[in-house]
């Protein structure tokens, strides 16, 4: 399991990421979750893994801007996003 200080920072590099995508949403969600393994990390770390599944999911986010996608910034959500999921 990564430390708490290794999730907290995948949690902001991926919360700047979504701000650049204009995903604010799911930045705000991100900073709860982030808020929430300090407080109870496996209440939060249940709450990971439910924004991983379904429709409309964490990993359906993919980053634009100008209509264009944003090639290295998404290839690094990725990364994130799998890193993360494999606490």
């Amino acid at each position: 399991m990564k430390s708490l200080s290794d999730i907290e920072m995948i949690l902001t590099r991926m919360i700047e990421l979504l701000r650049i995508g204009a995903f604010n949403d799911w930045a705000v969600a991100l900073e709860k979750l982030k808020a929430g393994f300090e407080s109870d990390p496996e209440r939060a770390s249940l709450k990971l893994l439910s924004m991983y599944g379904g429709m409309g999911s964490l990993n359906d986010v993919v980053l634009y801007k100008d209509g264009q996608p944003l090639v290295s910034e998404n290839n690094e959500l990725d990364f994130l996003r799998s890193q993360l999921y494999d606490l």
